[in-house]
């Protein structure tokens, strides 16, 4: 049957190449698809991932997560590292600002920290490490600033704010951006006077020590609910997640590129299956008339269905992982490709791509075997 089944798809190969070209451009335009939204997600998460933290704690009345803005007051910051169960507290400020490098200027997102915390740093360094943050005038900006100042190298000096303080880039990360624009590290001091937070923070980060859970920190901060709002981690990733693909609309609208890939592919290979099935229906039908099982001729058409639907999804998710790279660089939105939703989204496209045999195999079980007689 193996051998039938691979015969009967080479019998016209010319077909075959277009059919897979035409499903191939259909699943990259899946894949793509797919993979920025599950690459926006885990860009957006990634600051949490990369901190050691049990708990973050916000402003009450804000919706986002962490990237929702929102001030903690010294005063809870205090009452929170005065609990006991709790190890450690750190104040974060994250929020958006203008830089100016050379009359070019771009939107930034920085974050600040007290540096040398246990269990937070900037990650994917490039040539330079934490220690380049001590003085109040430095930062580290991720590459991608690159695309808005070509000439920006280590020591260059950045204006930044509207008061144009200047500040001086110590070294690069790379791939740590917020919808194509650059984020920069700085320490917590002077996020606190660019911003002029005073003593508040954009929220906190809090580590527990072990035998304390979050839901014993959240009761212990429970008459504070007007102020403020405890996260597990888990918890803030859900919401951050939520915040940037569907309160911002970024899962639907892609999402909808996504659809019509499938879509497309579907009747593609509908149309292709059911020409080439009525092209063949004396030889399918004379196998019925010589006693041939339904299951064999069905097994035949998903054969082909499948060999095909998977020669384009491999050559499909090549294309991706060649293209995500150049994708990610010029678009605002990165491309992942997540191997668990890869697998998802092979065995969509197979089942698609049986249900689309079925109008093929239907054809061939109503045709009355009488018709291989006719003159």
């Amino acid at each position: 049957m193996v051998n039938l089944t691979i015969k009967d798809l080479l019998h016209e190969k010319f077909r075959m190449v277009l059919v897979i070209l035409g499903l191939t451009v259909s699943l990259l335009t899946v894949h793509i698809g797919i993979g920025m939204v599950t690459g926006t997600a885990e860009q957006f998460t990634s600051i949490i991932d990369k901190g050691e933290y049990d708990a973050y704690i916000c402003q009450s009345n804000r919706q986002g997560g962490i990237f929702a803005g929102g001030s903690v007051s010294d005063e809870m910051y205090n009452k929170t590292n005065g609990i006991s169960g709790v190890d450690r507290v750190d104040k974060f400020i994250m929020d958006f600002i203008g830089v100016e490098y050379k009359d070019e200027s771009t939107g930034v997102l920085v974050i600040g920290y007290k540096i040398k915390t246990p269990y937070f740093e900037p990650w994917n360094y490039i040539d330079c490490d934490e220690d380049d943050l001590k003085k109040n005038t430095s930062v580290i900006i991720d590459k991608v600033a690159l695309k808005y100042f070509p000439e920006l190298k280590v020591n260059s000096k950045l204006k930044v704010g509207i008061f144009e303080q200047k500040l001086k880039v110590k070294g690069f990360t790379e791939h740590i951006e917020n919808f194509g624009s650059p984020i920069m590290f700085i320490n917590f001091e002077t996020a606190k006077q660019l911003f002029n937070r005073g003593n508040e923070s954009t929220y906190l980060a809090v580590k527990l020590e072990d035998g304390y859970s979050v839901d014993q920190l959240k009761d212990r901060l429970k008459k504070y609910d007007d102020e403020i709002k405890v996260y597990s981690t888990e918890e803030m990733k859900e919401i951050t997640t939520d915040f940037i693909l569907f309160d911002m609309g970024i899962a639907t609208s892609i999402g909808i590129l996504a659809v019509m890939g499938f879509f497309v592919a579907m009747i593609i290979l509908s149309i292709t299956l059911y020409q080439s099935v009525v092209e063949k229906i004396p030889e399918l039908v004379s196998l019925k008339a010589l006693g041939a099982k339904k299951s064999l001729i069905n097994n035949i058409i998903i054969g082909q269905t499948v060999l095909i639907v998977s020669i384009a999804y491999a050559i499909s998710i090549t294309l991706a992982l060649i293209l995500a790279p150049s994708i990610t660089y010029f678009s605002a939105l990165p491309v992942g490709i997540n191997p668990i939703v890869t697998s998802i989204t092979f065995g969509i496209s197979i089942l698609l791509g049986i249900f689309c045999s079925l109008f093929s195999m239907r054809k061939v079980h109503n045709t009355d075997p009488a018709i291989i007689f006719r003159a």
